[in-house]
């Protein structure tokens, strides 16, 4: 059991981990202009070309701040090149806008407009990074698909053995449990009952009612060990071991050995 548990979470933790990525990309895909990737978003035309002293820069307006954008976006440094803004694209929260800056002031124009609370994207137009991150994408999913498909096989294959194991752990409980509560040498039949989930309560009542005489016979000898271990009778009937005692107190109690398996696995059928 140590070992199928160990075995377990080495997969649950290699799964989650390619489920965390998976999540961030599916969440870079489906966020808002602010957070959301803007690869099919961007086109080649939105951006100047290879420029050495020039650069586009994107930058995700929130919607109650789109006019405070096109009336200050020139003056929020120097070397912005005038009326270079253009819409690239909205959703219910942001516009998406280009703008033309020189490469020298780029940081300083960043910090100003994050100061203006306009959002501010590390986006550079490339195809092949572009290509790359959509072949990473596709293979995050492959792997996602293979590695719960591997556990889902494992699961089967390793659930015999728990369950073995499982069973094991029950029967020893149920011989120990019997031998401490009818003596040797050991004379008991064990079985497995599944009933009705809706008639569990009354055939639970019905064996108790029907094996009754086993309560009486375990503390009649009990009584009758203790008598021949103790001096004085008196003694003896005082301390005997009095199971009705106990049922007050343990309500769950049977005159039989009994275990109950939570048998959850098979609730579907």
């Amino acid at each position: 059991m140590h070992a199928i548990d160990a075995q377990l979470k080495t997969k649950m933790t290699q799964y989650n981990a390619i489920k965390n990525s998976l999540a961030t990309i599916r969440r870079k895909q489906t966020g808002n202009l602010s957070v959301r990737s803007l690869n099919g978003i961007v086109k080649r035309s939105d951006c100047i070309p290879d420029s050495e002293f020039l650069q586009t820069v994107f930058v995700a307006v929130p919607q109650t701040l789109t006019r405070d954008w096109i009336n200050s976006y020139e003056r929020l440094t120097d070397k912005v090149v005038p009326r270079s803004s253009a819409k690239i694209a909205s959703d219910s929260e942001y516009t998406l806008y280009s703008v033309v800056v020189f490469k020298r002031v780029l940081d300083e124009f960043a910090n100003k407009a994050r100061d203006m609370r306009f959002v501010v994207r590390d986006f550079v137009y490339d195809e092949a990074a572009m290509e790359h991150d959509r072949v990473q994408a596709l293979e995050i999913v492959e792997q996602e698909e293979e590695v719960l498909d591997n556990i889902c096989e494992w699961l089967k294959g390793s659930f015999g053995d728990a369950l073995t194991a499982w069973m094991h752990v029950k029967a020893l409980r149920v011989f120990v449990e019997s031998v401490l509560r009818y003596g040797i040498p050991p004379d008991f039949l064990p079985v497995i009952v599944k009933p009705n989930p809706k008639q569990a309560s009354k055939i639970k009542l019905q064996l108790a009612e029907f094996y009754a005489y086993l309560e009486t016979s375990s503390r009649a000898s009990q009584r009758a060990e203790m008598a021949g271990k103790s001096r004085a009778r008196k003694h003896t009937e005082d301390s005997a071991f009095d199971m009705h005692e106990f049922s007050n107190i343990l309500s769950e109690y049977t005159p039989f050995v009994f275990f109950e398996i939570p048998w959850t696995f098979l609730d579907s059928e």
